[in-house]
């Protein structure tokens, strides 16, 4: 319905709903104040007002909120306490009076004038706005200096001077701003709402533009020239702040488009703030393949000096994840390589060793023990141990077990033995099998109860074990003239003195003793005399037979009549002749002669 065709104006009802519609034109403003009973509206009072030099001037974006906040003020009586709706014909207002607006500095001071009031701004169509003929049929000013506001214009004016830096002139951003075509075609575009390319930039900030003289801001910031940017960069950055307090720095007074990335790109390019910028971010990673089998390849680093003045040399199987550990005073290059001859004798040579660049390593006689036992040696990059993050890592596995024995005053090398025997019968988080498992093919026993499930054995090996331990054992029989013992349980016999005085001490000692127990050759005797025990060989006894002293006796005599007889009987000749070698034969005729 038009209500332009209203003739009479009806009396306002505080129950019924309030609508106050809103126009400006290039001379005046218009406002028209309704009410609805039932969808039917009728016009309560009808207001308009001519524009100053001054408000003439204002983009439509202002001149619209202009148009809103004096009509609400006009009939603050009718609006003031309830709620009703501003009706206006101007998009961007519904964003400039939302809650979440940044308005330019002069519309921000109306948004904070019309906060005692509660209202919705709703947009309509220009050809429903029945307030727009009264905004071109305004009154002139008798005084067309005066505006209906004049502290706003003392507000932008304030914020102006106050976001101008410290070495640049308010009179120096004027004239370059009115020789920037940039700033000039935003100023053509806010007036006719048509913005051209070079605008196009500010036209997303349109709502937050307005104009203080030639100087153009955005909310409280003044947008600089492009010639005096350069010039607010450098006194941004005294005192070299970083990326984030420069920003901030600049964002309080002044901006202009794409700020943020001219600002990150003075800082990088900053020699000063180069010198202690934070290191560059680590590449992605690179894992190592698991080895195909194991002691392939494995890692050494050294972890101390600890208190007591020790160092550990640790070594790790890259694929089996097995730790050893060897503690040493010594960690020169001749001591390091002794114990890895001991290590790779106990296991196997490697294919290569991963070591950082500590002088034990970097050293020509390492690189010759290298050579010479063909493996090759991996030097990590310098002051960047995660390249050897495999041992570095077990480092701090043992550091934590060395502070817990270190604090509770335990021996921390015996505790050192129980973490590595924990550590080589655990499950690894990543394998989900034992560092032994991997290595040896099977689980170590430790503590803990344990149902281990026989190995399969080769019966091949098998056999052909048992064939040579049979020939073995016939071989060493028969040249050690072995034969099965008679002693048994509850024999006396005697027992060979172990360590002799001289040559005339006898072979067994003249102490009986009593088998009391026996296992095939391993027996164990008691002293009659003292009644202590002793384990022995049956190698090492002398069975004392019940008629001993009667054959001792016999021997004896028989041995010294074969002795005496042996006096007087003449050295028997044998048959063999004796030949005088050919080579001698013409010396010995020579000499005859």
């Amino acid at each position: 319905m038009c209500m332009s065709n209203e003739l009479m104006l009806g009396y306002f009802d505080v129950k019924d709903r309030t609508q106050l519609i809103v126009d400006a034109s290039p001379i005046g403003l218009g406002a028209v104040l309704i009410q609805l009973k039932e969808s039917d509206p009728r016009v309560i009072s009808y207001a308009s007002k001519s524009l100053s030099d001054i408000e003439k001037r204002y983009a439509q974006t202002e001149k619209d909120p202009l148009a809103l906040v004096w009509g609400t003020e006009r009939f603050h009586y009718y609006l003031y306490g309830r709620e009703f709706e501003l009706i206006t014909d101007h998009k961007p207002l519904e964003i400039i009076f939302g809650n979440n607006s940044r308005p330019c500095a002069r519309n921000e001071r109306w948004v904070l004038r019309l906060q005692s009031y509660k209202y919705k701004v709703i947009y309509r169509p220009g050809k429903s706005n029945i307030a727009d003929p009264i905004s071109r049929l305004a009154v002139m000013e008798k005084d067309p200096r005066h505006t209906f506001d004049d502290h706003a214009e003392h507000y932008v004016n304030w914020v102006v001077s106050q976001a101008v830096p410290v070495a640049l002139k308010l009179e120096e951003i004027k004239c370059q701003s009115e020789v920037d075509a940039v700033i000039q075609a935003v100023k053509i575009s806010l007036n006719q709402n048509l913005w051209a390319d070079e605008a196009a930039p500010f036209k997303v900030f349109a709502t937050e533009l307005c104009f203080a003289g030639d100087i153009l801001v955005r909310g409280n910031r003044i947008v600089m020239p492009e010639s005096l940017r350069k010039q607010t960069l450098d006194l941004a950055h005294e005192g070299h702040p970083g990326m984030t307090q420069m920003k901030q720095r600049l964002r309080s007074k002044v901006w202009w488009p794409k700020i943020d990335v001219q600002v990150d790109a003075y800082v990088k390019n900053c020699r000063g703030c180069m010198l202690v910028a934070a290191p560059a971010p680590p590449e992605p990673m690179k894992r190592r393949e698991l080895p195909s089998e194991p002691w392939q390849h494995v890692a050494i680093d050294f972890m101390g000096p600890l208190p007591s003045g020790h160092n550990l040399l640790v070594v790790v199987d890259y694929y089996s994840r097995y730790v050893e550990i060897e503690i040493m005073k010594k960690i020169d290059a001749a001591e390091t390589i002794k114990r890895l001859q001991v290590i790779f004798a106990r296991f196997e040579l490697p294919i290569s060793i991963t070591a950082d660049n500590g002088p034990q390593f970097d050293c020509a006689e390492m690189k010759d023990f290298c050579k010479v036992h063909n493996f090759h040696l991996n030097s990590t990059i310098p002051y960047w141990p995660q390249q050897n993050g495999e041992v570095e890592r077990q480092n701090r596995t043992i550091l934590k077990r060395l502070i817990i024995s270190q604090n509770t005053g335990r021996n921390w090398m015996e505790d050192l033995n129980y973490f590595l025997l924990m550590y080589r019968a655990t499950p690894h988080s990543t394998t989900l099998r034992s560092p032994a498992e991997m290595l040896f093919g099977h689980n170590i026993r430790d503590k803990l109860p344990n149902i281990q499930a026989p190995m399969e054995i080769d019966e091949e090996v098998a056999d052909r074990d048992k064939e040579m331990k049979e020939k073995g054992k016939q071989y060493s029989d028969k040249r050690r003239h072995a034969k099965e013992s008679d002693i048994e349980v509850g024999d006396e016999v005697l027992a060979k003195l172990m360590c002799r005085v001289n040559k005339l001490s006898p072979v067994f000692e003249p102490s009986t003793y009593k088998v009391i127990d026996k296992k095939g050759g391993d027996v164990l005797i008691e002293s009659l005399d003292s009644g202590k025990k002793y384990r022995r060989n049956i190698s090492h006894l002398q069975k004392i037979n019940s008629n001993n002293s009667d054959e001792t006796d016999s021997q004896f005599d028989a041995t010294e009549a074969t002795a005496a007889s042996d006096v007087d009987i003449e050295p028997r000749q044998t048959g063999r002749i004796i030949k005088k070698p050919i080579r001698y034969t013409c010396f010995v005729e020579d000499f005859t002669d």
